[in-house]
């Protein structure tokens, strides 16, 4: 009796796939591990299984081509044949043909591939004739007769691997649950319909209570007749019957509501794990890609992955596949270096490419790392410069972590000849808006020659929504968690005036601030605000971070999340809804949208020039390694009416001196290429400035150095932890007098 096909091509087709990758994996470890023979009769097991169940269901184009690369890793088990990069490349090629099939299957019911020229190759292998493996690929346009006949497109061969994971993980529509799972689920369901049965009771109670009520009402109407004395005990005994009753009832409300609300969620939650995957479906077929790229490009590459284990929602994986597969394959072309580059630069000539997954507060973290070249952003800065003249000096001042933004800008690239596999910059604008449609977030770090480290920050689920409940503008919104670095209370005069803008002075970083007021009811400035307190939402994106100044900060919630209707889907600031404890409609905050109209209403920093003064100008050059203090200090004195002139170092700090006329010097000690004290010391020997009066500020409190500072006759010494805007300027104004 023939065997019916169609009742097990389902799991024919599921089994294979699987197989299939790990056939790909199998020879990478293989190529790495060539005499591990536990792995090789494990590679053989897998071959045999494709072979027999392709044979059980008459699928007889696959079994020959398994069959033919069976025989020859026969011949490797005997030392026939070694594991080199041209078998590996055979493996793979073959694992394309058979995929090729199961397509087909998939389609028609039938295993239709070219199987000659593939079999033809791998007879020769077993004969010990010479082989090439030119003309093996699957073609670039899989087209078939079918495809053709019906109109169809055809699948461009790059694509087949984004292609082969999407089927994979749209193919789950069923899913096997474990048996304490479904258990659990019965329990909290269980105990759903015993508080069902806990809260009719208590409607029964609250029906009672009416009825004494009734009955209290009408002794009421008796205490002006002449028998109410004989009626107030029983009148009384029924208040406190009532009062007893009404206790009691709020006493196990408050607990059956506590516990039906917890329960429910708990059933909403291993609800929504049921449609959960395993990561692996993405990351099954990524080795075979790294692999089948490096050699293409004469690269080699150590590359791992953990956490594939890891649950994530169907809907997030679907959406997920591309943008992984696109760093991925940024990282081999652009990031990791050729073996005789990385020698050059003393590193191994096996470059080393990561991915790590894992759960964190919530969230599921995808790290891709490599120990490439890193990102040069000496380069982007100059890119980023010729594309934005206009923005030069702000560009320029621009720490290393803020040039990321440009790196997720469309149509920006370091690159002067675009590769065909990637770009750095090359489609990181797409990779951003996908991450950030699942409502995950993208941040980028990287250091020249040492490498790059992309970080994906994701939910478990789109079904819910973590955030703070924030109101501004007399409007209420829901500002998502995955974005806020800290919530602020910060007094009014903890604002600093920079230039044209207020920023707030955090751990030694400065963050501009920015009215959420003023951009939803589209003013230039902020309603006037007289409380003494600000409410500050701390926010990042790709590096960059900005506080949101808000009207208040009511609490943070996790609820269900509703997308916009396709009818709102213009409005680019919100990023969907949900409803509150009185079920109110409440926006929620598309930040990454925020923070670019933020950065659109951005006043223009204008170069800084320094003209012939007046008498009454006073000039202070302030030195300092760090950006940030640099820019308090100018800050502060600016306001003052002192004109500011900055260096990094004592190098430059000398160089500006000859060049600028300065009243007052303010000098760190702890900087590189010239400390403080050599400044000082440079200052005091060069006779057109040797008079010149400065101020030290510094975190030293070395009793030896204060010690020298004092023989070279600094005028003031302020420590930086008793740093405040009150004694800096008070020292200027007692050393150089004050500015007009």
């Amino acid at each position: 009796m023939a065997i019916n096909k169609d009742a097990f091509i389902e799991n024919y087709l599921d089994e294979i796939r699987e197989n299939l990758e790990n056939v790909d994996s199998g020879i990478i470890r293989l190529k790495k591990y060539p005499d591990n023979m536990d792995e090789l009769g494990q590679f053989l097991r897998l071959l045999h299984t494709i072979k027999g169940s392709s044979r059980m269901l008459k699928f007889n184009h696959i079994e020959k081509i398994i069959h033919g690369l069976e025989n020859i890793f026969k011949g490797v088990k005997e030392n026939k044949y070694s594991i080199d990069k041209h078998l590996t490349q055979l493996v793979f090629i073959t694992t394309d043909h058979i995929r090729a099939g199961v397509r087909s299957i998939k389609r028609n019911g039938k295993d239709d591939i070219p199987e000659t020229p593939i079999m033809d190759v791998l007879k020769k292998i077993s004969n010990g004739e010479p082989y090439t493996l030119e003309g093996l690929e699957i073609p670039e346009d899989e087209c078939t007769p079918e495809t053709l006949e019906n109109g169809e497109p055809c699948i461009d061969a790059r694509d087949k691997a984004k292609k082969d994971v999407k089927e994979a993980i749209s193919s789950y529509e069923t899913i096997r649950i474990k048996l304490s799972k479904t258990e659990k689920m019965i329990r909290l369901l269980n105990n759903l319909i015993i508080k069902q049965f806990q809260l009719r009771k208590e409607n029964d109670l609250i029906n009672t209570l009416e009825e004494q009520f009734r009955e209290l009402l009408a002794m009421d109407d008796m205490t002006g007749k002449e028998h109410s004395k004989d009626t107030y005990p029983e009148y009384t005994k029924k208040m406190n019957e009532c009062l007893k009753h009404i206790q009691q009832l709020k006493k196990d409300f408050r607990l059956d509501l506590a516990l039906l609300e917890a329960n429910t969620f708990e059933l909403q939650e291993e609800i929504f794990t049921l449609r959960m995957l395993p990561m692996d479906l993405i990351f099954g077929s990524i080795p075979k890609m790294v692999e089948e790229t490096a050699m293409v490009l004469d690269k080699e590459i150590d590359f791992t992955i953990t956490g594939h284990d890891v649950m994530i929602d169907k809907i997030i994986l679907e959406k997920l596949n591309d943008p992984i597969i696109h760093l991925i394959r940024n990282a081999v072309d652009h990031g990791i270096e050729f073996p005789d580059e990385r020698i050059k630069k003393g590193k191994p000539k096996v470059g080393k490419l990561e991915i790590k997954c894992y759960l964190e507060s919530g969230n599921i973290i995808i790290k891709i790392t490599d120990d490439g070249k890193g990102v040069d952003y000496d380069r982007i800065r100059e890119k980023a410069i010729k594309e934005h003249p206009e923005q030069e000096d702000e560009i320029m001042m621009m720490e290393n972590a803020s040039l990321n933004a440009y790196l997720f800008t469309s149509g920006f690239s370091t690159r002067d000849v675009v590769q065909e596999l990637s770009g750095r910059g090359v489609g990181l604008n797409i990779v951003k808006y996908n991450i950030e449609n699942i409502k995950g977030r993208i941040n980028l770090s990287s250091e020249k020659d040492k490498g790059t480290e992309f970080t994906l920050s994701l939910p478990l689920s789109l079904a819910t929504v973590e955030g703070f409940f924030i109101t501004s503008a007399g409007e209420k919104f829901l500002i998502p968690s995955t974005y806020v670095k800290e919530v602020l209370i910060v007094k009014k005069d903890q604002h600093v005036p920079l230039g044209q803008k207020h920023v707030i002075i955090l751990r030694d970083k400065i963050i501009p601030i920015y009215y959420l007021s003023v951009l939803l009811a589209k003013k230039d400035a902020p309603e006037e605000d007289e409380s003494e307190k600000r409410f500050i939402m701390v926010i990042e994106s790709l590096g960059n971070m900005i506080g949101i100044v808000v009207d208040s900060i009511i609490q943070y919630a996790s609820l269900i999340y509703k997308p916009l209707p396709p009818n709102l889907n213009k409005l680019k600031l919100i990023q969907g809804i949900v409803f509150d404890e009185s079920y109110n409609i409440i926006n929620i905050l598309f930040i990454p949208e925020v923070m670019e109209r933020f950065r659109r209403m951005r006043p223009r920093i204008e170069k800084t020039s320094y003209p012939t003064r007046n008498s009454q100008e006073k000039t202070i050059l302030v030195v300092d390694d760090s950006y940030s203090t640099r820019e308090i200090e100018r800050s502060i004195l600016e306001v003052e009416n002192y004109k500011v002139v900055t260096a990094s170092n004592g190098k430059e700090a000398l160089e500006k001196l000859s060049t600028n006329p300065i009243d007052l010097v303010i000098t760190d000690i702890n900087m590189p290429i010239m400390n403080g004290l050599e400044l000082v010391e440079n200052i005091r020997k060069a006779s057109n400035f040797s008079s010149m009066p400065v101020v030290v500020v510094s975190s030293e409190e070395d009793p030896d150095i204060r010690k020298r500072f004092t023989r070279l006759g600094v005028a003031s010494q302020i420590v930086k932890s008793d740093f405040e805007r009150g004694n800096l300027v008070q020292t200027v104004q007692e050393v150089i007098g004050v500015a007009r």
